[in-house]
């Protein structure tokens, strides 16, 4: 009997994770985070990104990168971080999205 109800635990466990949408993410993230800026909680809530956003502001956004490659700059000790979006993401429908990250910030973005 205990092990049918843990199956049946784990099992609502993944419907309900399921069930998140990218706006009930988004939502979330700008009521967890209330030190965000007027215009980067919006851009986040309309699933939008922009130059300045650190990682967390652009995962809420737009979701997990399907690619993420991290790199040092020599002489400069910076950390350098590219993400790649392949699937149609923001308000790009087609091609491949690339943003570069300097220290954490989203610093380029090219489609």
């Amino acid at each position: 009997m205990r092990k049918y109800c843990l199956i049946a635990i784990v099992i609502s466990i993944f419907i309900l994770q399921a069930c998140v949408t990218p706006q009930g993410r988004r939502q979330d993230y700008v009521d967890e985070h209330p030190d965000l800026s007027a215009d980067i909680s919006s851009s986040i809530l309309k699933g939008e990104i922009s130059k300045g956003m650190n990682r967390e502001d652009v995962r809420a956004a737009w979701g997990d990168p399907e690619r993420e490659t991290l790199s040092m700059i020599e002489n400069e000790n910076k950390t350098q971080e590219i993400w790649s979006y392949y699937t149609p993401v923001g308000r790009f429908t087609e091609g491949t999205v690339i943003l570069t990250f300097m220290d954490g910030k989203l610093i380029n973005l090219v489609n």
